[in-house]
């Protein structure tokens, strides 16, 4: 049926050339002339038209994404407010887990010392369990939204579940703040998630800095746990000494299911680094340290945020992220730390207690901790008990007077602190850049 449309289709336009040609030119050019000034016609009368305007303008500058719930109060139950924090409490980072939550409920007591919130709720603190099957955490943080009411959510330092979290947030509009170092975290600029600490790309930088810029070495051995956290930092890593143009680093990937840490050890030394960078979690690290420093004594090694994480035990002979038989006068391990100038407590009166209640000194992830909750309550007592109201407080949007209290965010939610090289002991970690 196709083709004698086509057929004839060709023959009237041939058809029309021919009529056309045998018109006087002067004839055919007045046509043409015409039929110009019929269209122009047309299309000025059409951009006069008042159905062509739009129907309102807006303000370019002025449009601005806030979230996806801008009702300044929202219904919660009366009586408590609840932080909720989302942690390893099961599996190889169990330790992190408990630690955190034992430190934040230090943190917790302290605030209650001082009384209940403004408009009179109690403070209370409830924990889930991010470890588990694929899903476990996107539920366990539904839970704390819907079934705990939590104002606000503070997620462990894993890369998934601050994902996971951030993508909640999106939804619902819960302020979270996370210790996650993952960039990407922050990437899509959600207003409601904001990371504590340094991200990879920070750590990333100052390791370089450190170790080809100002210790002027060249042969670095990359260590990599293969999974989300440990690719995404070695990419930043390798990204930043690209950028310095030093000598590219030789990675070594390793599974964190059963290691096989004696040939790590081998491959550590046949290496001959001049220094070592290891981005894994604390459990890996705390595993890999006896074999690298083994095999490499004098080089220094630098931990990323999330390999250092755990602290120490105080009288006990077990393995610790740095074990003190071993490393007790070591001064070659290394990580990066935020510049605090401003502390809810002294970092001495937090490092005495938590010794006092758990037995052991507290490492990274228990500092972060109760700092956060401190910071969390300290945004609650000014903004109040709206979720709304909190994430713009921690946002600094401008109308809470008292917001130099909290840590300072980019429009991103990253953290704007001043990050620095510090040194790593069998006890705590020095207080000064080395």
């Amino acid at each position: 049926m196709l083709e004698p449309f086509h057929f004839r289709a060709a023959e009237s336009e041939a058809y029309n050339r021919t009529e056309l040609s045998s018109l006087p030119r002067g004839l055919c050019r007045v046509l043409l002339s015409l039929a110009i000034l019929a269209v122009c016609f047309r299309t000025a009368a059409q951009s006069d038209s008042g159905a062509t305007k739009p129907y309102a303008t807006l303000d370019r500058q002025s449009v601005a994404y806030r979230g996806p719930v801008r009702a300044t109060e929202k219904d919660l139950p009366d009586g408590v407010a609840v932080i909720g924090m989302i942690l390893p409490l099961r599996g190889p980072r169990q330790s992190e887990g408990k630690a955190m939550l034992a430190a934040a409920q230090m943190a917790l007591e302290a605030e209650q010392s001082l009384g209940p919130l403004p408009d009179g709720r109690k403070l209370a603190l409830v924990a889930r369990d991010e470890s588990g099957p694929w899903g476990q955490a996107s539920s366990e943080i539904l839970k704390l939204v819907e079934q705990d009411h939590a104002l606000a959510l503070l997620t462990s330092a894993n890369g998934n579940s601050a994902h996971v979290a951030e993508q909640i947030a999106n939804k619902i509009g819960i302020p979270i703040l996370t210790l996650s170092s993952d960039p990407t975290t922050t990437q899509t600029n959600v207003p409601w998630l904001f990371r504590l600490g340094p991200s990879d790309t920070d750590q990333a930088r100052a390791f370089c800095q450190r170790i080809y810029t100002q210790l002027g070495l060249q042969k670095v051995l990359l260590i990599v746990q293969m999974d989300h956290d440990g690719r995404i930092g070695a990419a930043e890593f390798e990204k930043a000494a690209t950028y310095l143009k030093a000598v590219p680093p030789e990675r070594l990937g390793i599974a964190a299911a059963a290691p096989n840490l004696e040939s790590v050890g081998e491959r550590v030394q046949a290496a001959g680094a001049d220094a070592i960078v290891i981005w894994t979690d604390a459990p890996l690290a705390q595993q890999l340290l006896p074999f690298i420093h083994k095999a490499q004594p004098s080089a220094p090694v630098f931990l990323c945020r999330k390999a250092a994480q755990m602290g120490t035990e105080s009288d006990s002979e077990h393995a610790s992220l740095v074990a003190k038989e071993k490393f007790q006068t070591s001064e070659e391990f290394f990580t990066v730390q935020s510049l605090q100038k401003e502390r809810e407590v002294p970092e001495d009166t937090f490092w005495q207690l938590y010794l006092a209640r758990t037995g052991l000194t507290p490492g990274i992830a228990a500092t972060d901790a109760y700092e956060a909750v401190h910071r969390i309550v300290a945004a609650l007592r000014a903004a109040g008990t709206s979720r709304v109201l909190l994430r713009d407080y921690l946002a600094n949007a401008g109308r809470f007077h008292d917001a130099t209290r909290i840590t300072s965010f980019d429009p991103a939610g990253n953290s704007v602190q001043e990050f620095t090289i510090v040194k790593l002991s069998a006890s705590r970690v020095s207080k000064t850049d080395q």
